[in-house]
């Protein structure tokens, strides 16, 4: 019997197949380089594919277009700021207040996606008047009606003279002034 662990070794060169195959390297996970690149693109597609699918299969938002009359607005408030007993600090600073607060219903209304258009642009009748929302809101949010000043109060700002000598008669209605007159002042037929 011959000891094999004795036996010299010759330098012949090994057999096909028997070669120790080579040690891949993992980049992350057990996962070569181009695999993660293999996943991350599948990764990629498939979140593209949801967001394409999704974007089609849903109904368009629907946009809102409404008008205001904001100079109405406006000028209601300065209007009854002229005929309010205030002092002109005071006047201005609730002012301030309710243009601010008119200017945050405006950006409300354009963050929920309404397209707002101020009423005396829009020539169509087809466009919904928001304008007494608006106004409700603005009220709503802390902006007080300005008081009435009495006639006494009127009279005292203006010059200083008598105060009126009695009450004045309560308006049932909005009073218009023609350069005709009257229609009572016309002649009779």
């Amino acid at each position: 019997m011959t000891d094999l662990s004795r036996e010299p070794e010759l330098d012949l060169p090994r057999p096909a197949g028997t070669e120790q195959p080579r040690k891949r390297r993992a980049a992350f996970a057990g996962l070569s380089v181009l695999q993660l690149a293999a996943l991350a693109i599948l990764l990629a597609t498939l979140a593209w594919g949801m967001w394409v699918t999704r974007s089609l299969l849903s109904p368009p938002a629907q946009q809102r277009i409404v008008a205001v009359k904001l100079s109405g607005l406006v000028g209601e408030y300065i209007q009854a700021q002229a005929r309010s007993a205030s002092p002109p600090e005071q006047v201005e600073h609730e002012m301030r207040a309710f243009m601010a607060s008119l200017d945050g219903q405006m950006a409300a209304r354009a963050a929920k996606g309404e397209t707002v258009l101020v009423a005396e642009a829009v020539l169509t009748r087809n466009v919904p008047d928001i304008t007494d929302e608006v106004r409700r809101a603005v009220y709503a949010s802390g902006i007080a009606i300005p008081r009435p000043a009495s006639p006494a109060e009127l009279q005292a700002r203006i010059g200083g003279g008598s105060p009126a000598p009695g009450p004045a008669a309560p308006q049932t209605g909005p009073t218009t002034a023609s350069p005709f007159g009257s229609a009572s002042d016309g002649p009779a037929n």
